[in-house]
């Protein structure tokens, strides 16, 4: 087995001689007692292979990490809690103004016509008026 040859074999099987194929195997232990250049390779190689596994190792996930996570979940909750509230004030707030400037616009409209029996009486069965004299 030549250097080329322990080289190509490196990229295909990878450090661990005992994962080579047999025959393989055995000739690149021969080569790398005799030839210190490819015992270097071997040893370069082989940290090259363990700088790339940590690479792609994931973090470890401990219990110190799940605490945290868990802690923060409710404070989050909260917040949102909080931000939600507002978002509903706002809404109805918005609503009611909607509301208000309909029924002005409305009277307005209706003022003019002599004609508020029925919107009047809407409005009155709107909020909660159970008479709907004016609607029949």
């Amino acid at each position: 087995m030549t250097r080329e040859d322990f080289s190509e074999a490196l990229l295909h099987f990878g450090a661990d001689l005992d994962r080579w194929p047999r025959p393989e195997a055995d000739t690149a232990r021969q080569l790398v007692d005799d030839d210190p250049v490819a015992a270097r390779m071997l040893a370069e190689f082989a940290a090259f292979e363990r700088t790339i596994a940590d690479a792609v190792e994931p973090a470890p996930f401990g219990a110190a990490e799940i605490r945290a996570v868990l802690t923060a979940i409710p404070e989050a909750k909260n917040t949102s809690r909080f931000t939600q509230g507002l978002w509903l004030a706002g809404a109805a707030g918005m609503s009611l103004l909607s509301f208000i400037a309909g029924f002005m616009v409305m009277q307005a409209n209706l003022a003019a016509q002599d004609q508020l029996g029925v919107p009047l009486a809407i409005i009155s069965f709107a909020m909660g008026d159970t008479s709907v004299g004016g609607l029949m």
